[in-house]
């Protein structure tokens, strides 16, 4: 009996260190599957970065627009004025 003694400690913490990997791979699998999500959220985040960038890259610059609605407003002006012209020498 003595002879089996010196083997049971070291049995024993090769079973507890069996275990205590066994539940660690256990609790990492949730936390896989929450990293892949994750990756997957962040590369898609930087898709739609990239493509925020290409659209604000084509849109009209602010000092450009601004002179399209002066234009617009200085055009429907002139209308007015013509149709006013134009009811005058009708009269």
């Amino acid at each position: 009996m003595n002879t089996k003694l010196p083997w049971i400690l070291p049995a024993g913490v090769a079973v507890a260190l069996g275990l205590a990997l066994g539940w660690q791979r256990l609790a990492m699998g949730p936390l896989r599957a929450e990293l892949e999500v994750q990756r997957d959220r962040q590369t898609e985040v930087r898709g739609l970065r990239a493509e925020h960038e290409r659209l604000r890259a084509q849109q009209v610059p602010a000092a450009e627009l601004e002179r399209l609605r002066a234009d617009r407003a200085a055009i429907a002006r002139l209308r007015g004025e013509m149709t006013a012209v134009q009811t005058r020498t009708e009269e």
